[in-house]
């Protein structure tokens, strides 16, 4: 419905003409009885309802003019407000309309305003308080789960969208927002059957097929999670958060070229899309482009300066010799890998070396005691655990991997288990207090190990041993062997670093450690080639 012309009757019903009553300079609008004012009211929603908002606000500006306390007109010139990004002015006029005749709509109007405007506390006393004027706003109530959601309170937002639902059983968004909720809190089997009720209800909902993807790739169902972020992708082919998904898992599945596809995709729909760089530089890498993926880590760090994970990349292709490597890059490696971790280290790494340790500490009788307390250093799922435990008195892990961890535990043979950084953990620790301290294939993740060899020799009881693996660090081309040895560790290519035998002896010796042991050994098999290291046992 478009705006009468000037010389028209009015719509407000006066009789007058337009330009001498709503909207003339002379209009003597106040003097307007209700039922015009309703009128007018009729003619804003049509034009507010058509999403002719101009047309509408200046209706109930109409009104306001004549009747300044109209709470509708307050509400509604309030709403237009909202819907134009003018937050403080919808605030206002809302807020006006509450005081004058509150209803759940306006307290739920002005809740998303708060919610817009990031004041989170006042959002949710908004729709509080429309549920508590109309109990069964199930819109309220999805609301509400959404902004306890944003606050992190997961719990109150998981009550807040089934009591929507219970409400409205076909609430698509409403069971879409449950699944992202029980994803975050770490339960991917509800979180699936929350999408699968969305996608009953609205069967093109991209969102729900997206999410369904996300709890499939949780699993380990990787087939699965393609398949539906494949369909959010056709329902929504310019979403780059979906493109950058669906490349993390071609990439587990190893398809390399499909992945790298997936990220270029994400990038040319969002260009500063930092996640997207990184994962095409660890892709590209994967390739052996190695120019082409410290480009991409490059541009992480102009878009997110702090970001450790990808200046720990960037040393490793230019040769810069960092101590460690960061503990989110650490973390975030091992929560991917943790579903796979055991059948992908012991089959397709030809991985041993918790056996090869425990077999190297029988053979040299050490320690004395009948039953030892062992502490696991980057425990992993516990496949060391798992081969010290018939010897174990007590068995203490430590991990920088949440699911890592899970795994761990699950295998009921840790008395306990810490989610720490390696020397945090340490330095928490009684002195003499353990008789067997373990690192398998954890110091590939740092570079220098004096600090935390001072702390093993402390924990360690008289005559106590530690037992580890470093991989071996070999001579550049154009270096001898000798040379190599005195540089006492590199950061690789890989990202991990190998050690030098003279750097292990010299720890050793400075420690007072007596070496028992310390063998070549084959650490596992990656990409078909062997990866040389050592085995080394010391006894305190």
């Amino acid at each position: 419905m478009s705006t009468p012309s000037r010389n028209n009757p009015c719509p407000c019903g006066s009789g007058r003409k337009y330009k001498n009553c709503c909207f003339g300079k002379d209009a003597a609008i106040q003097q307007l009885p209700a039922p015009a004012n309703d009128q007018l009211l009729r003619v804003a929603l049509q034009h507010h309802q058509a999403g002719r908002l101009l047309d509408a606000d200046s209706y109930y500006q109409a009104i306001l003019r004549s009747a300044p306390n109209h709470p509708e007109a307050l509400h509604l010139s309030g709403l237009i407000a909202y819907q134009t990004g003018k937050y403080p002015l919808a605030i206002e006029l809302i807020g006006n309309a509450i005081n004058i005749k509150p209803s759940a709509q306006m307290h739920y109007n002005l809740g998303n305003v708060f919610r817009e405007q990031g004041n989170l506390d006042a959002a949710v006393e908004c729709f509080r308080r429309a549920v508590s004027i109309k109990p069964d706003y199930t819109q309220a109530y999805n609301n509400l789960g959404i902004v306890y959601q944003a606050q992190g309170v997961m719990a109150a937002a998981a009550e807040s969208y089934r009591k929507a639902l219970s409400l409205k059983p076909d609430y698509a968004e409403a069971h879409n927002n449950l699944g992202i909720v029980l994803r975050a809190q770490g339960e991917p089997d509800a979180a699936a059957e929350s999408y699968r009720m969305a996608l009953a209800f609205k069967p093109n909902y991209a969102e729900a097929h997206y999410g369904l993807g996300n709890a499939f790739h949780e699993q380990g169902r990787l087939d699965e999670a393609v398949f539906h972020y494949r369909q959010a992708l056709s329902l929504k082919p310019n979403d780059a958060e979906i493109y950058n998904s669906l490349g993390i898992v071609l990439q587990k599945q190893r398809k390399i070229d499909e992945a790298i596809n997936c990220y270029r995709s994400a990038l040319s729909l969002h260009p500063d899309y930092a996640d997207a760089f990184g994962n095409l530089g660890g892709a590209l890498r994967a390739q052996g482009h190695l120019d082409e993926a410290l480009a991409c880590f490059q541009q992480v760090i102009r878009l997110m300066p702090g970001n450790d994970m990808a200046q720990h990349q960037i040393a490793s292709l230019t040769g810069n010799n960092t101590e460690r490597a960061p503990a989110q890059y650490v973390e975030s490696v091992f929560d991917d890998y943790a579903d796979k971790f055991d059948a992908h280290l012991q089959q397709g790494l030809k991985y041993d070396i918790p056996q090869k340790m425990a077999a190297l500490i029988a053979q040299h009788s050490t320690p004395s005691a009948a039953k030892w307390d062992v502490l696991d250093l980057g425990c992993g799922t516990g496949l060391a655990g798992l081969a010290f435990a018939p010897f174990a008195r007590r068995l203490v892990g430590v991990d920088l991997s949440t699911k890592m961890l899970e795994k761990a535990r699950e295998r009921n043979v840790y008395q306990r288990l810490e989610h720490s950084d390696l020397i945090t953990m340490l330095r928490g620790e009684a002195d003499s207090s353990y008789d067997v301290i373990i690192a398998a294939d954890v110091f590939v993740y740092l570079g220098k190990l004096d600090e935390i060899v001072g702390e093993i020799k402390r924990l360690l009881r008289p005559g106590g041993v530690f037992t580890f693996s470093v991989e071996a660090a070999e001579a550049p081309s154009n270096e001898k062997p000798e040379q190599s040895d005195q540089q006492e560790y590199r950061l690789e290519i890989t990202g991990r670093y190998t050690h030098a035998s003279g750097y292990i002896n010299r720890l050793a010796a400075s420690n007072d450690f007596l070496v028992r042991d310390m063998a070549e050994t084959q650490i596992r098999v990656e990409r078909e080639r062997p990866v040389n290291g050592y085995l080394v046992l010391w006894q305190r």
